[in-house]
C-alpha cells in the first residue's frame, strides 16, 4: 500500500513539473498598422506550443485576398541554466491588397487547440491614398537618393492652438523621412518657457507607420510627446528644436567606375530644425470663487473618516481622495473645518500621476490627524475643491459628505465639558486647566518631580555612574600604555627559551631545526623589545630602530644582520649540521641579546 502510494505521488509530481515546464499557448494576430492603396501586404495569424486544428479565418471583404493561407511550420530549443525550453508555431498568412482608402478592421480568427477554441484580438488598418511621387510597384514611402527638407522632416505638432492658463496642450514631435537608414547624432529639444511640462509615459518600443501627409506617404517614428501646462496667459512661444541625423543614400551611378564602386552608400548629414509653435493662452475668467486655488481640469473627491465612535486623546484619520484629469500636482489641500476641540496635525499627501496623450489622469490622497480633547458630538462639515472645467468654461465645485462622531471619555480622562473658545471650556482634565493669557500659577507634574526624592537619587546614581566610567577608561588606558613595557621586560625570557629549544636541536644535529629556532627567537625578541608587530619586521626598519637605542653601536647592529643572514642561508646549506658552526652562531646570538638588552629603549 505505502509503495502504490509512493508511486502515485512521483507520477503525480511528475506531471505537475512537466505541465508547469511546458510552454504557454497563444494564438496571435500581425497586420500593418498603416498601407497604402496599390500596396500588398501580409497579414498572419500564429499558433505557438499546440497543435491546431479547425482554423478559421476572420471575412476580409474589404480587401481582395491575392494569396493565401499559406501554412509555415518552425520549431526552436533553447537551454538556459540548464533548463531546456522548446517552442513549435505555426503561420497561417494572407496576402492583401486594399480596395479602398480609409480605417477598416479584420476580425477575429480561430483555432481548437488542446480541447479548447482559442481566438485572436482584432487588428485595425489605416488604407492611405497612394504617394502621389512614387513610381513602381510600391504606392508606400519611397526611397530616394536625394536628402532634402521634402524627404526628411520633424514636425512639431500641437492638439490646441488656443488654451486656458493651466489646461493641457500635448505637443508631438514627429520625424517624417523617406529614407530608411538614418541615425540621430544630436537630440535637441526645446526649453518650454512659461510652461511646465511632463513628458508622455510611452512603455512601447519606437516603430515606424505610414502617414500621408502633403500628398506623400511617408514612414513616422514619435521622437517625444510632453504635456504643457501654461503659467501665464497671453501668446507663448514653443521654440524650435535642433536635430542632428545621418542618413546612408545609395549613389547614383553616372559612369563605369561608380558601378563598381565598392562603397554604394555614402553618409549624409543634416540638421533638422522644426518650425516655432505659437500658443494663444486666455486668463482664467472673473471673478474667481472663493476657494479656488489654480484647480483646472475635470475632478471628482470623496472622503471617508476614521470611524463614528471615538475616545478622547485617541487619534482619528480624516482621508480625502481626489481623481481626476488636469494640473492635479498643483492643487493645494482642500479646507475642512474641525471642530476647535481637535487637535490638528500637518496632513500627509501623496500624488499619482499618469500622463497620456489624452491627457493627465490621476488621484491625490491627503490624510487628516486629528486628536479629540473633549467628550461630547461633533460635526465636520461638508467640503470640497472648486476648479475651472475647460469644457464646458465654468467654475465647478465638487463636494463631500459631512461627518458626525461621537467622543467619550477615554483611560484616566475626567468627564469634560462640550463647547469651544476660552469660555467654553472649563477644564480639559484634573490637572490641565485653560491656560490664561496672564497671571498664570500653573503647578504641573513635571515641576513638583524635579524636588523629590526620587529626583535626586536618580541624579546622584548617573553621576556615581560618571565616576566608575572615568575610572575604567583610565586604567584601559593605563594598560595600554604599559603594554609597550611588558614587551619589552618580556623579550629576554621568550627569547632566552627559544634558546634553550635550539640548543636541545644543537645537541642532535639537527641543524636545519636549529638554525630555525634561533630566527625565531632573534625576531621575536626584536619585535618584542622595538614594539614592532611581527608583519612589519624586516632588517631596515629594525637596524633603524636599534640605531634610536642608547648603548647600541653600528657595529652590533652590523654583527646582528650579519647573524640573521648566517641562520637564513644556513638553514639550506649543506654544512648546516656542523657542530662547530651550530656553537660560534649560538654564542653570537647570546652575546647579542644580551648587549641589546642591558641599553635602553628607543627614544620616543
Amino acid at each position: 500500500m505505502t509503495i502504490n502510494r509512493l508511486r502515485y505521488i512521483l507520477i503525480s509530481l511528475f506531471l505537475c513539473l512537466a505541465w508547469y515546464g511546458q510552454a504557454q499557448v497563444s494564438f496571435t494576430v500581425q497586420a500593418p498598422t498603416s498601407v497604402a492603396m496599390g500596396e500588398q501586404f501580409r497579414v498572419s495569424f500564429t499558433l505557438k506550443n499546440a497543435t491546431g486544428t479547425d482554423f478559421k479565418a476572420p471575412a476580409m471583404s474589404d480587401f481582395d485576398v491575392l494569396f493565401g493561407p499559406a501554412t509555415a511550420r518552425s520549431s526552436s530549443t533553447s537551454v538556459i541554466n540548464g533548463k531546456t525550453t522548446s517552442t513549435t508555431a505555426v503561420t497561417y498568412t494572407y496576402t492583401l491588397m486594399p480596395k479602398g482608402t480609409g480605417s477598416f478592421r479584420i476580425g477575429e480568427a480561430s483555432i481548437r487547440a488542446n480541447d479548447r477554441n482559442y481566438t485572436t484580438k482584432s487588428a485595425t488598418i489605416k488604407v492611405l491614398p497612394a504617394d502621389k511621387k512614387a513610381s513602381g510597384k510600391g504606392q508606400g514611402a519611397s526611397p530616394t537618393t536625394r536628402v532634402d527638407a521634402n524627404s526628411l522632416f520633424v514636425r512639431a505638432i500641437i492638439n490646441k492652438t488656443r488654451v486656458y492658463e493651466q489646461e493641457a496642450v500635448l505637443v508631438t514631435y514627429k520625424l517624417y523621412t523617406l529614407h530608411p537608414n538614418l541615425q540621430f547624432e544630436q537630440v535637441k529639444f526645446p526649453e518650454y518657457e512659461g510652461f511646465i511640462s511632463q513628458d508622455v509615459e510611452d512603455d512601447a518600443e519606437k516603430q515606424y507607420a505610414l502617414e500621408n501627409y502633403n500628398g506623400r506617404n511617408y514612414q513616422t517614428a514619435v521622437l517625444r510627446q510632453s504635456l504643457l501646462f501654461p503659467q501665464k496667459s497671453g501668446r507663448l512661444t514653443i521654440p524650435s528644436g535642433h536635430f542632428q541625423v545621418v542618413v546612408a543614400v545609395r549613389r547614383e551611378i553616372a559612369d563605369i567606375d561608380d558601378f563598381f564602386n565598392l562603397q554604394p552608400y555614402e553618409n549624409v548629414r543634416r540638421t533638422l530644425t522644426t518650425s516655432p509653435v505659437n500658443i494663444d493662452v486666455t486668463p482664467l475668467p472673473d471673478p474667481k470663487p472663493e476657494g479656488f486655488d489654480g484647480a483646472v481640469g475635470s475632478y471628482r473627491i470623496s472622503a471617508s473618516f476614521g470611524a463614528q465612535q471615538a475616545k478622547t486623546n485617541e487619534a482619528l484619520t480624516l482621508k480625502v481622495t481626489i481623481h481626476g484629469s488636469g494640473n492635479i500636482k498643483l492643487m493645494g489641500d482642500p479646507k475642512v473645518r474641525f471642530p476647535d476641540s481637535f487637535e490638528q496635525y500637518d496632513p500627509k499627501a501623496e500624488s499619482s500621476l499618469r500622463v497620456t496623450t489624452s491627457g493627465a489622469d490621476g488621484e491625490r490622497t491627503i490624510e487628516f490627524y486629528v486628536v479629540p480633547r473633549q467628550t461630547g458630538r461633533f460635526s465636520i462639515p461638508a467640503f470640497g475643491i472648486t476648479y475651472f472645467d475647460p469644457a464646458s468654461r465654468s467654475y465647478k465645485t465638487a463636494s463631500t459628505q459631512a461627518f458626525t462622531v461621537q467622543v467619550a471619555k477615554g483611560k484616566g480622562e475626567s468627564a469634560t465639558m462640550s463647547g469651544s473658545g476660552p469660555d467654553g471650556i472649563r477644564m480639559l482634565g484634573q490637572d490641565i486647566n485653560y491656560l490664561k493669557t496672564a497671571h498664570t500659577h500653573a503647578t504641573t507634574g513635571v515641576a513638583s518631580f524635579a524636588f523629590s526624592f526620587l529626583y535626586w537619587g536618580i541624579y546622584l546614581l548617573l553621576f556615581l555612574l560618571a565616576i566608575l566610567l572615568l575610572f575604567l577608561y583610565r586604567r584601559r588606558m593605563k594598560m595600554i600604555a604599559d603594554e609597550a613595557g611588558m614587551r619589552w621586560r618580556k623579550a629576554n625570557r621568550v627569547a632566552t627559551k627559544r634558546l634553550r629549544q635550539a640548543a636541545a636541536y644543537k645537541q642532535s644535529s639537527r641543524g636545519d631545526l636549529f638554525y630555525e629556532e634561533v630566527l625565531r627567537a632573534v625576531w621575536g625578541y626584536l619585535g618584542d623589545k622595538l614594539g614592532i608587530a611581527v608583519s612589519e619586521l624586516n632588517k631596515n626598519n629594525v637596524a633603524d630602530r636599534l640605531m634610536q637605542m642608547d648603548g647600541i653601536a653600528q657595529p652590533l647592529v652590523d654583527e646582528l644582520l650579519g647573524v640573521i643572514e648566517t641562520c637564513e642561508f644556513a638553514r639550506y646549506a649543506p654544512d648546516s649540521n656542523e657542530h662547530a658552526a651550530m656553537d660560534a652562531v649560538y654564542e653570537r646570538v647570546c652575546s647579542i641579546i644580551e648587549q641589546i638588552d642591558n641599553s635602553k629603549s628607543p627614544k620616543r
